[in-house]
This record gives structure tokens, sequence and C-alpha cells, in this order.
């Protein structure tokens, strides 16, 4: 104790002036005064010049400071002693003095002696300033043996190491790291060691604060700037490395304001590899460091800082060495991480950052499918920890914000594909990913339930959940994702249909669409809201279909009207039924049929969910138009009446928007109610397609409702396709409509309207034509069929005025043996019709009809019945068909009658002598010898009426 009191007393005399001193002095005098008592105190006999420079008495004044930091260092490390305030307070003054002026002046003299040799000469040469450089070395070993020798810690050695070690790096670095080649005095390597060992033992963030000053201080000589960084690189290397950086770069501001500029330096650093290491082994020892800064223990300028670095790892070539710190524990079994410690770090890492797409896409393409299946079997389990199931949503949740069309609809699909293992959660909140799954089938298939199942069951346990699925697609409400990927399951299907592959694939791709469809057709994620795909898909699927027809099959031969009142012929034993169908002869079910019907009803949710869609903005609906219209009535049951109804939305909305933009005048509201009517006719409501139409009626009828009514020529066409596709619907409203429609144009717009009519019931009959006629074209010309009969009942007495407009086409098919026998017969009904509104119509005709009606009778009669009837065949061309001379019976009758009628009308043609005769001759043979018993008893009946005629004339 009195030792040190000794030194203790003797140190203040260093420091502190003498109490008597009253005047001032130079600073020279003061420090040769201070240690002559220094001196006398301890009772040396040292002589102090006092000619002696500044420079040299600041040199021992540094010397005996750490004379006396070295005798009390000794102490306190063999003695417990206890010391004071004021003690501290001399220690560190006098570590103060002996840097300030022992050994930085020392180093510098030093330095610029070795600057001062220029190459090739060495860089140092201790003949140049041989003390300085021993003194120098000696005061460093000294000091190093205070740092690093003794019991235990003292306060010489803490106050040393935490106050000074910058200042103690720097000449030791200058000294120790000098080229060995240069320097062989052994002195040096001690240091270097002693150097290095004093860096082991300090904490990285001290050792990393001392050297970036060491760095900072000018001049530099280039070997302490290389060998500094060097050992900067050591110490970030180190377990606490990457922490200790963090430390020394934002101190004390680490829960303070974020400062980018530091960020930014911590970033540089911690993603640059030092000198001859690879960048490969860089990032796998650094990696798992600034990864532990992730956590909520960290500030939060230490977890940004982490981030970012980790952000910039992953745009580099060496992002692979990264990431296998991150995903394995999610997709492997064998992982020795924990999957939730990763998606904890993972989720703090995005937190942190910017969620740039290539570095989500980096980070979480991986392994979504992974997330997504952890999520679902949380969504499974009731007892799944909430936060745990709020981090994973989260994370999928990100992903989706920001990926790319392509890979996110590549990674849903492995998602589909069945991708993203199995796991098993624990009461504590344990994830654990599983090689097979832990699930018992459950026996619900086999042993059904009383109560009532649900629709949406998962019942065959498939994976994706269909429904699941479907409501994670909904939320990320990403409409071009949902809509490409709906797009991809028809077409995966169809294929999947067509290839007799897995039934369970097949009946997952079934389920995902249905689930779709019933889900996302509107909203955020509807999978309408991209239509240029979904137009694309319906006109493949059409295609596809068609040209599937044409290998396999003529053109089908399946009659609508069919009642199944026909029998087939014995022995005819057909491959389209079997023994349990309902009714004989049932038609297969087309395999394509499945996917027609859909992509007719996925067409028309596109148009109804844009309103502005239409052939003016998208010319593939014209090509799909077309394939529609065979399908119109040829098609199976369930797609006859959607194509009809596809085909009249795409005419109401392709006319409305073609029409032009007018101002409507003040109680002109026609061209208002005529686009009502258009956007009635998309509905898909039946009885609201129904109300349009009526309103189309009203525009056109000759007393249209409250004085509207369309003048617009050119919006004739658009008007009268309208009406003629609505003339094939089955219901009896909308096709009543449509009739009266066709006939009211013509009593409003006249020949035009009439001629259309026409042309659409016998055009292309000559020829080829009609021997190509199918049953959907003969179902459209008998139902124009029956809309011209409804225009000549409405002509009435108005009729002779078109006559000459519908008997030459009529006559024409009558006569053409080519066309069917049904569209004959159809002819004939039509102008038996003319003769029965208006007889004066066909005066001009009547004789040449007549003549016509007994040479078809002649040629036609037959006492067989034939084999096979109209309606098995509706395209016959077989003229021996009963109901062909009953309607020219029923024509030639109302001529008779007509005739007898109207005998004293002078404006009215008798027939001649000769073909009264030839008309009752043939007709008595035809009454006692045709096949059928109705032609024989209306050919009695008009023999009787022309005997009435005989009478009269």
């Amino acid at each position: 104790m009195t030792e040190l009191r000794t030194l203790l007393a003797a140190g203040l005399c260093i420091i502190e002036s003498a109490e008597r001193a009253s005047e001032s002095h130079d600073l020279q005098s003061v420090l040769a005064c201070r240690l002559k008592r220094y001196y006398a105190y301890l009772e040396l006999h040292t002589i102090v010049d006092a000619s002696d420079s500044l420079e040299t008495l600041e040199l021992k004044t540094a010397i005996e400071a750490l004379n006396t930091l070295e005798g009390v260092h000794r102490i306190l490390d063999t003695e417990d002693v206890p010391i004071g305030t004021r003690d501290l307070a001399e220690v560190r003054t006098l570590l103060g003095i002996t840097f300030r002026w022992g050994i930085n002046p020392v180093l510098s003299k030093a330095m610029l002696a070795w600057a001062s040799r220029k190459p090739p000469q060495p860089i140092i040469d201790l003949t140049t300033a041989p003390e300085d450089y021993k003194l120098l070395c000696l005061m460093l070993s000294r000091l190093l043996n205070i740092s690093l020798l003794g019991n235990s810690p003292t306060f010489v050695t803490t106050s040393l190491l935490n106050r000074h070690l910058d200042q103690l790096l720097r000449p030791c670095i200058v000294i120790g790291w000098l080229p060995k080649s240069l320097t062989p005095d052994a002195t040096l390597e001690t240091i270097r060691l002693m150097t290095i060992r004093l860096l082991e033992i300090m904490p990285p963030s001290q050792n990393i604060t001392a050297l970036g000053s060491v760095l900072s201080v000018k001049p530099c000589p280039p070997y302490v700037h290389k060998s500094c960084a060097s050992l900067l690189s050591q110490q970030l290397l180190r377990p606490e490395g990457a922490r200790g950086l963090c430390e020394a770069v934002f101190g004390e501001d680490a829960a303070n304001e974020i400062q980018l500029e530091k960020i930014e330096h911590v970033v540089r650093v911690l993603t640059t590899a030092p000198a001859g290491m690879s960048m490969e082994l860089y990032f796998s020892t650094i990696t798992p460091r600034v990864l532990e800064l992730l956590s909520d223990r960290a500030p939060p300028t230490y977890r940004r800082a982490a981030a970012f670095s980790v952000s910039r790892m992953l745009t580099m070539p060496a992002c692979s060495t990264v990431l296998s710190f991150l995903h394995p524990p999610l997709l492997s079994t064998d992982s020795s991480s924990s999957p939730r410690v990763a998606l904890s770090t993972i989720t703090m890492l995005i937190a942190n950052t910017d969620p740039s797409p290539t570095f989500i896409s980096c980070l979480l393409s991986p392994i979504l499918s992974a997330l997504y299946s952890l999520s679902y079997h949380l969504d499974q389990v009731k007892t799944s920890d909430p936060n745990l199931k709020e981090m994973v949503q989260g994370l999928l949740g990100t992903w989706v914000r920001v990926i790319g069309i392509t890979e996110g609809l590549a990674i849903l699909w492995s998602v589909i594909d069945g991708e993203g293992g199995y796991w098993r959660v624990d009461l504590e909140g344990q994830i654990t990913r599983l090689e097979k799954s832990e699930k018992i089938a459950p026996l619900s298939v086999l042993t059904p339930a009383d109560e009532d199942i649900d629709v949406d069951a998962n019942i065959l346990d498939l994976y994706p959940d269909p429904v699941h699925f479907v409501r994670f697609i909904g939320s990320i409400q990403r409409t071009d994702i949902s809509s490409e990927l709906f797009v991809r399951l028809l077409e995966s299907y169809r294929q999947s249909k067509l290839a007799d592959g897995d039934p369970t694939r097949t009946l997952l791709y079934l389920q995902l669409v249905v689930q779709m469809q019933t889900r996302l057709s509107d909203g955020p994620s509807t999978i309408l809201g991209q239509p240029a795909h979904m137009i694309s898909f319906v006109k493949h699927a059409l295609k596809s279909r068609d040209s599937n027809h044409g290998k396999k099959m003529q053109p089908s031969q399946h009659n609508p009207f069919h009642l199944g009142l026909g029998e087939p012929d014995e022995g005819d034993e057909s491959d389209e039924g079997d023994s349990d169908d309902d009714t004989p002869g049932a038609d297969i079910i087309d395999p394509d049929d499945e996917m027609v019907e859909t992509s007719v009803n996925l067409l028309l949710a596109v148009f109804e969910a844009n309103e502005d869609l239409s052939a003016k903005t998208s010319s593939e609906l014209d090509e799909i138009f077309s394939l529609l219209e065979p399908l119109s009535l040829s098609g199976s049951p369930s797609i006859q009446p959607l194509a009809r109804e596809a085909r009249m939305v795409m005419t109401a909305r392709l006319a409305s928007t073609s029409s032009p933009k007018q101002n409507v005048r003040e109680g002109d509201n026609s061209r208002e109610i005529y686009q009502k009517a258009l956007k009635l006719l998309q509905d898909p409501i039946l009885p609201v397609r129904g109300h349009g139409l009526l309103l189309l009626r009203q525009l056109v009828s000759p007393q249209p409702t409250q004085g509207a009514k369309i003048t617009d020529p050119a919006l004739m066409p658009a008007i009268l396709s309208i009406f003629l596709q609505s003339a094939q619907v089955d219901d009896s409203y909308i096709f009543l409509n449509a009739i009266q429609g066709l006939a009211a144009m013509v009593d409003t717009y006249g020949k035009d309207v009439l001629k259309g009519l026409v042309k659409e019931y016998g055009q292309g009959l000559d020829g080829l034509g009609a021997d190509s006629m199918t049953p959907h074209d003969l179902d459209v010309r008998t139902r124009v069929g029956e809309a011209l009969a409804s225009v000549i009942k409405r002509c009435g007495s108005a009729l002779p005025a078109y006559i000459d407009i519908l008997v030459p086409p009529l006559f024409q098919i009558v006569r053409s043996s080519q066309v069917p026998i049904t569209l004959r017969t159809s002819a004939l009904s039509l102008l038996a019709e003319c003769e029965n509104t208006c007889p004066a119509a066909l005066i001009p005709y009547i004789t040449d009809l007549a003549e016509a009606m007994v040479d078809l009778l002649q040629i036609e009669s037959t006492s067989t019945t034939p084999t096979e009837s109209e309606d098995s065949d509706p395209t016959s061309k077989n003229s021996k068909q009963p109901p062909f001379r009953r309607a020219a019976l029923h024509f030639l009758g109302l001529l008779i009658r007509e005739t007898s009628k109207q005998i004293y009308d002078s404006s009215r043609p008798e027939f001649s002598g000769r073909l009264l005769k030839r008309i009752k001759t043939t007709l008595t043979y035809v009454s006692m010898t045709d096949g059928d018993t109705i032609v024989r008893v209306m050919a009695r009946e008009v023999v009787e009426n022309l005997s009435e005629l005989e009478e009269g004339g």
C-alpha cells in the first residue's frame, strides 16, 4: 500500500505544478521543474538539464509516466488494493502523456525518416534513427506487456485498452508489420505476435473501431493500409464480427434515427470478400452471423443493415450460398435448422429491406410451394399458432404482390403438381417437415353419412384442396395470374381427358375449374379480367372439336325434333347406345362436348364481365361466331341453347358497338330504346332477353309505341340477324317474338326485308349446295319458313304486292329433286299459306301451279309404304314420303276450292276442261292406289271439290 501511494504521489509531481509557484513559466520550465520534483520525491539522483529542449523534456516526462504506470499496474496485479477516483484520473492522465509526448512523437520521427528513403533503398534503415527506433520498440513492448501480461486486467489495463487502443495499434502495426526481409530484428516479430494476441482478446467492435481510426490517420504507408485491412477482415470473420461491425459503425446511435450512409458502409464491408478468399467461402462464413442480427433482440439499425446486406448478397453470383442457410429448413426433412426460425428470419429480412421483385423472387419463389403447403396444414389444424399462420400468410401475400406473371404462374402450377411436402406442428408450435403425410385416410367415402354431404368437401383428399387453393388465388387479387391459371387448367383438363391420364389428376383439374368459375367470376381476382386469353382458349377448344369431328365422323344426323316414334330397322345394332339407354338409339355424349360447353359458358361470362368486348375490338370473335353456328342446332341438347345464346350476344354486342353515336333529339328516343334492347339481349336471363326482343319488335312495328321507330336503314341488317337467330331458340316466348318481329319488319320496311328472308330460306340450293345440307342448315331454313308463314298471314290483302318475290323461289324449291323433302314440303306449305291468305295473289300463277301439282302427284305417288320416316332422316331426299304428297294435295285442294268460291269473278282464270279432266283422272287413281291412307282420303276430298267446281261452271 505504501509503495502504491508513493508511486501515485510521484506521478502527481509530473502532472501537477507546485503549490508555491506563483509566477507563470513557459512549458519548458514547467516540465523541467516537475521532473526535478518527481526525481526528488523518489530520491533519485537523476539530473535534469535546464538547457534541454522542450521535445526532450516532453519525452522524458512520457517515459517517467510510463514507468509510473508500470509500477502501479504491477502492484494492482499482485495485490488487491483499493484506489480512489483521484487516483483513477491520475492514471488516465499519465496514459495520455505517455502517448502524446512519447509514442506519437517518436513514431512520427521514425516514419518521417523512413519516408525520406527513396526506392530502391530500403524503407527503413536502422542507422538513420537508431535511438528513436529502439525507444519506440521498447515503449510498445512495455505497453503490450501491461495489456497482455498479469493475473487479471487492472484499471491501468482497462484504461489503456478502452481509451487508447487505436493509438497503441497504429505504432504496433507500423513496427510489427514491416517486411521481414528488411527488418531482421527479432523485436518486430515479438511486437507482431503480441499485437495479434491483443486483437484476439479484444471485442471485435473495439478492434474494428480502432483499426478504422488507424486507417484514417495520415500519412498511412501502403503496407500499413494493407495490413490494417487484412486485420479488419479477420475481425469481421470472428463469431461476433458482424455485430461488432455494427457496434463500431453505429455506436450509440443504434436505437436512434437510421442513417443511410452508415448502413451503406456496413453493407459494403459485409458484402466484400477479403483478398485471397473466395466469395463462396466468405459467404458461407459471414452469412450465419449476419442472419443472427435479424432478430427482435438486435437494434433496428442492425436489422436494417443486415437485411440490406443479405439483399445485396442475393444479387451476386454466390447467392446460392446465402440461400443455403434459409431454404433447406423448409425444403428438406433432414435439415439441422428449425423451419420456424427460418420463417422468422425470412420475415424479418423482408420487413427490413425494400421489397424489390428480384429480391422477393430470389428469396421466396423456391420455397413458395412449401409455404403454401404449410399454410394449408395450419388452416386444417384448429390449434395452430395464430402468429405462425399470420407469418406464413404474410410471406405468401408479399410474394404474390410483386411476382411476374410468367414466374407466378409456374410456381402456382408447381403447387397444383403436388409440390410442397407434408408438415407436422406440435402443441409448442415447433414445425417439422415430413417425408409423407401422417393424415389417416377418411372412411367417409366408403361409409356415407346420414347428414347432407358438403359439396365442397375434399372427400378424396386431393392436393391442393380445390376450395382452399382457389380461395388463396382469390386473396392475391391478381387478375392477370388468375386468368392465365384458369386457361391453363382448362387446357390441362382437356388434354388429360383426351390422353386418358390419371383420373385423380383429371378430377383435380375439373374441381379447380369449377371452383374458379364459382368463386372468381367477379371481384378483384376475377378470371374474366383478361378477355384476350379466354377468347383464345374458346377459339382453340371450338376448333379442336371441329377438327376432331371432321376426322372421326360424318356430319351429325341428330334431329332436334326427333320424338322417338320411328322404329329402327331389324338387325340394326348401333354402337351409339347400349342396353341400358333410356331411349333406343340415344346419342352418345361426345368427349369434346363437355369442354365445348365449358368454353361457351366461359365466353358468355367474359361478355358479361366486359361490356365493351365485341367483334369490333377482338377479331377472333368473328371466327368464334362461325364456329358456333354448327353447334347452335346440331350439337348436344346442352350445347345448342348456349351456342345460340352466345351468337345472339355477339350479334347484339357488335350491333351495339357499331351503332353511330348521335344526339338523341327531344321526343325521339328510338335510338335510346334500341341500345337498351341490345343490352337486354346480352343478359343471361332468358325472360330479360325476351323483353329486349320485344322492344326491338316494337321499334320495327308499323305503329310503334310512344312514337319511337328506327329510321336508320344501316341498323336493319343487325336487327334482321337478331330476329333470325332468335327464331332458332326453343323457348316459345323468344321464338314468337322473333317471328312477329320478322313479320313486323316486312310490314314496315317492305320488300327489302322480305327478300332477305326469302334469301335465307332458299339460297345456296343449286348444284352441290343442296347435297351438302346438314340438319342444322335444314332447321334454320324451316324456322325461317315459319317466319315467312307469319309474314304471309300479316300481309293479308296486300300480299299481291309481294307475290312475285315469294312464288318463284318457293316453286323452285318444290321442283328441285336435290333439296331435302322436308324443305320441299315446307315450301308447298308456304304456297298454300299464300293461297289461304289472299287467293287473288296467286291468280297469275294458278294454272301453272295446278298443273305442277298434278305432275308431282303422278310422279311421286306410290303404292308402297316407305321403310323410313321423314323424322328419322330430316335431310332425306326421298320424294316418295307421304307428307310431300299430302302437302301437294292440300295446296291443290285450296286452289280448287278458292276457284269454286270465286267462279263468278271475271278476274280469276278458269281451269281448262283438259286440265280439269287430267286432275280428276290423276286424283281418282291416287285415291285408289296410293300406299298412304291419308293421301287417299285427301285425294277423294279434292275430287269432290273438283266436282263442285264442274257443276258450278
